[in-house]
């Protein structure tokens, strides 16, 4: 039986850049091992045609607190089938190792590094563990989350935070007794394009990257329309 993922977002603005990330779920899709479904959170009516046009589940709320508005949908998604909920951000990508990489055994897994793009000139920088904890790829199983709703804690995040999430929900899921194992690989498989519009800028820290290797394995569509938005900057 196939695996049943659900990757789940919070949107706001960049349709450019939310449409790039459906592309490469759309692309994620074809691995006939998982069955994957996607739910994003959106505020704003614009992105229901995008959500529509990639068969994206999707459900409303205000934008901020951040927190909130992924708690509500974290409600909603328990009410769909899954193993595991897989977290991502309206502007990550993941490649088609990403699946194959982890063991699917473990209540918390994540990513030991991903690659950081800035969509305005092409610039890449690969990140690790030492930068920190992020939610690109974090795949959090049913089972955890049902426990953890059962026991009243249905809150993921907290609802007054707009930043610093992805620490925040680590701890409190450590403090839960569900600890999170890391997964490396030679090469990154996850990729956060960076643009004017995001909680996190792009910044220069950590080992360049290049351009070349970080758009390998993505679909024609994502390349070029990754190019695009660089070529648009320039």
């Amino acid at each position: 039986m196939p695996i049943k993922l659900l990757f789940f977002l919070a949107v706001w603005k960049r349709p450019e850049i939310t449409e790039i990330c459906f592309m490469g779920l759309n692309r994620l899709r074809k691995n006939t091992d998982f069955d994957i479904n996607v739910l994003a959170v959106i505020s704003e009516e614009e992105m229901i045609p995008l959500c529509e046009k990639y068969n994206v589940k999707w459900c409303m709320h205000e934008n901020l607190p951040l927190g909130a508005k992924k708690n509500f949908g974290l409600r909603q998604a328990l009410k769909l089938d899954f193993d595991y909920m897989v977290e991502i951000g309206s502007d990550d990508l993941l490649k088609d190792e990403f699946l194959k990489l982890y063991t699917w055994d473990r209540d918390v897994m994540a990513l030991s590094d991903f690659i950081f793009m800035d969509t305005q000139s092409g610039e890449c920088r690969r990140l690790g563990k030492r930068d920190g904890y992020y939610g690109v790829g974090r795949a959090i199983s049913r089972k955890c989350l049902d426990v953890l709703n059962s026991h009243g804690m249905f809150a993921l995040w907290s609802d007054k935070l707009n930043h610093g999430l992805d620490n925040q929900s680590t701890f409190f899921l450590a403090r839960k007794g569900f600890l999170e194992k890391r997964f490396s690989s030679n090469e990154p498989v996850a990729m956060d394009l960076k643009s004017e519009v995001n909680i996190w800028p792009f910044e220069s820290r950590g080992p360049e990257y290049p351009l070349e290797k970080a758009l390998e394995g993505l679909s024609n569509e994502e390349v070029n329309a990754i190019n695009a938005l660089i070529h648009v900057a320039v």
